[in-house]
């Protein structure tokens, strides 16, 4: 594992500042007790000037002979290479996401939050599930796309703006929000699988972000499946912040107040906490994907009665920021009463 790399070198630098670096780093000070020299970003605009006190960087300010833990998005890895050989970096280590996933399992396992453990339990004659990978027609092809399973489906989004068709399923038949796609993102496809399929268990995935699940997970104890949160700085409000305009996050704040008063304080506390589940990645038994709908959706249409005063929410892809946000508020507000477990995701390029 990674902490075993760094073991190696006396002092270290994380080249990262945003989630998966502050995970890494709480992680590895945790399990180590060994913290970072400082964070490296290409651009100090967007970014945290310090954080817990450890400066946030330039590379041409890195010291010679340095080391390295590169703690972004695979999808990025390339370009931090690019950069880096322009500077004096002797060791370099890039952190997978398979390698993300075992260091946030082996920290969230010691302060006992979060588990991972699955156990088999049911075959896949045995269950009624379906995972649905939703795809767009403006997606990007992919060097190695993922090899489906026999539950995995795709479903392609927004089929209601455009001529083409490249996928058996569509959100754009039956009860559907298709035309607000370009809002919705992927959860154009989420309702329309909520409105028009049934199943015992079901799943959303991406056509380039997987959640690895397999049936023999959907166990009697439990109720839904999800990636490991990520651990934001200074909290997830302000990772929301990232995205969208104050007046977005006024308005769901708003519609969060207006619409479950008795909640309310609990939703602000989860916004104001380090924890976050991202990407709207899923799986979970029906009759809490069910409730889950329920709840987002009456959320999202009454902010889309809020669009004369704030035109991002009908304009923009500022609801499907908010749906993050809000699948992060379900979860964690009911991480209590459900038995949620986490597995590992995947990135394909």
């Amino acid at each position: 594992m990674v902490i075993d790399k760094l073991r190696q070198f006396s002092t270290f630098y994380i080249y990262g500042a945003q989630v998966i670096a502050y995970g890494a780093y709480r992680a590895i000070k945790h399990l180590t007790g060994r913290v970072p020299q400082g964070f490296i970003v290409a651009d100090l605009s967007n970014n945290p000037s310090n954080i817990d006190g450890i400066e946030v960087i330039l590379p041409q300010n890195i010291e010679e002979d340095a080391t390295v833990l590169v703690a972004v998005s695979e999808l990025l890895h390339n370009s931090v290479a690019t950069v880096l050989r322009e500077y004096p970096v002797e060791d370099v280590f890039y952190l997978s996401d398979h390698e993300e996933h075992l260091l946030m399992s082996a920290y969230f396992g010691d302060l006992g939050i979060f588990p991972t453990e699955v156990n088999g339990g049911f075959s896949s004659s045995l269950v009624d599930f379906a995972m649905y990978e939703v795809c767009n027609h403006r997606d990007k092809p992919l060097i190695s796309p993922p090899v489906l399973k026999s539950f995995e489906h795709i479903i392609q989004a927004g089929v209601a703006l455009t001529e083409r068709q490249i996928a058996e399923f569509r959100d754009d038949k039956g009860e559907n929000i298709s035309g607000k796609n370009m809002q919705y993102c992927e959860m154009s496809a989420v309702y329309w699988i909520w409105k028009n399929r049934r199943h015992d268990w079901v799943g959303i995935e991406h056509y380039r972000r997987h959640l690895l699940v397999a049936p023999e997970m959907l166990t009697d104890d439990v109720d839904a499946i999800l990636p490991l949160p990520y651990m934001c700085y200074p909290n997830t409000l302000a990772q929301f912040r990232r995205f969208v305009s104050e007046n977005v996050v006024s308005a769901l704040l708003q519609a969060l107040q207006e619409l479950r008063p008795c909640e309310y304080d609990d939703y602000l506390a989860i916004l104001q906490g380090q924890y976050q589940y991202t990407y709207n990645l899923l799986c979970a038994r029906w009759s809490v994907f069910d409730d889950y709908c329920r709840w987002f959706f009456r959320i999202t249409e009454y902010m889309e009665g809020m669009a004369d005063k704030v035109p991002e929410l009908a304009d923009t892809r500022a609801l499907s920021y908010v749906a993050e946000a809000l699948t992060n508020i379900y979860f964690m507000s009911h991480k209590d009463v459900l038995r949620i477990r986490h597995v590992e995701k995947a990135i394909f390029v």
